[in-house]
């Protein structure tokens, strides 16, 4: 008698699957591991970009406050005249946009001996001779590219450096400063060209961008009117809409000014600070993000506390001291 055939089972029938219970688990731990790592890279990509911004503003600055201090560091002053060396004062029309402008900016003009003057070709056929330049600053809302305002414009930082040639022959022993500068073409056309004409407007030269605001405060070493004898105390003064004056001029006679000394300084009246000796100063500068400048040309703010807040987010303070020498 034959014996029936046995089939062998197929091992396949007896593999088990993943439920859908188990699968749906699976599923919802790979979610919560790919959130954690979307969350951690987004962490890092925004300290990235906060300390690359950080970087790039501190760049800007850097190149500012460095420019600004090597010509202030080799001010001219010369006393015993009634000329005027060093002209300060705050925009009344203030850069920016429609509606968001700078909150503060001063023009500034002085006469410095400069190392970079005849485009640093010294003891060649472009150098005149002298060594007394004078030295013009601004800030501007425009494209750096073409000096024109344009949906790429933004805060421009320009210096002005008119040669020793031109600077004896129009402008040395003036009693305006500033109206010898505009007679001679110095009237705030800030350009990106350069010109080897010999003019006053011979130099101009791009420093740095996204600069919002600068300020700068003068230190003035006045007599203490409340002491015995001839005790000299510092006092401060600071230009712009949150200082204390909006004009500083220095003459070779005397300090002009129509501010006072900064709050808790010592009471002195307008006279006395102008009987003052100016011994240095210090220059504020606030330096916008690129993503801050952006936002700001097409944000609308609902008050000033909100765009104190966004200021405060996108924006970074820097400041520099230096000694002037006395007249």
């Amino acid at each position: 008698m034959k014996k029936p055939i046995q089939h062998k089972a197929n091992k396949l029938s007896t593999l088990k699957g993943f439920t859908l219970v188990e699968l749906m688990v699976a599923m919802g731990i790979a979610i919560v591991i790919m959130s954690m790592l979307v969350g951690i890279t987004n962490v890092a990509m925004g300290a990235w970009q906060r300390s690359r911004a950080e970087v790039r503003a501190s760049r800007q600055a850097k190149a500012m406050l460095d420019v600004m201090a090597r010509d202030f560091e080799s001010i001219v002053l010369r006393s015993g005249n009634i000329n005027e060396w060093l002209y300060c004062k705050t925009e009344t029309d203030l850069p920016g946009p429609d509606r968001d402008k700078s909150t503060n900016a001063a023009e500034l003009m002085f006469f410095t001996s400069a190392t970079d003057r005849y485009q640093g070709a010294l003891g060649t056929s472009k150098d005149l001779g002298g060594d007394v330049c004078a030295v013009s600053y601004k800030l501007a809302f425009q494209d750096p590219l073409d000096a024109s305002e344009s949906p790429t414009s933004t805060f421009v930082f320009y210096r002005q450096l008119v040669d020793p040639k031109p600077t004896f022959d129009s402008l040395l022993a003036k009693p305006d400063l500033k109206q010898a500068f505009n007679a001679e073409g110095g009237n705030n056309r800030f350009e990106t060209a350069t010109s080897n004409s010999g003019s006053t407007d011979s130099q101009y030269e791009f420093v740095c961008e996204n600069v919002y605001q600068y300020s700068i405060t003068f230190r003035v070493d006045v007599s203490d009117p409340m002491s015995v004898g001839s005790t000299v105390k510092p006092v401060r003064v600071t230009l712009g809409d949150a200082g204390t004056a909006n004009e500083f001029r220095i003459y070779g006679d005397r300090l002009d000014t129509d501010g006072t000394p900064a709050s808790g300084a010592m009471s002195v009246s307008n006279e006395q600070l102008k009987s003052g000796k100016v011994t240095g100063c210090e220059i504020s500068i606030t330096v916008l993000s690129d993503t801050g400048i952006n936002q700001l040309k097409t944000r609308t703010f609902i008050d000033e506390k909100a765009k104190a807040k966004f200021l405060q987010e996108h924006s970074y303070e820097f400041t520099k001291s230096v000694d002037l020498p006395g007249l």
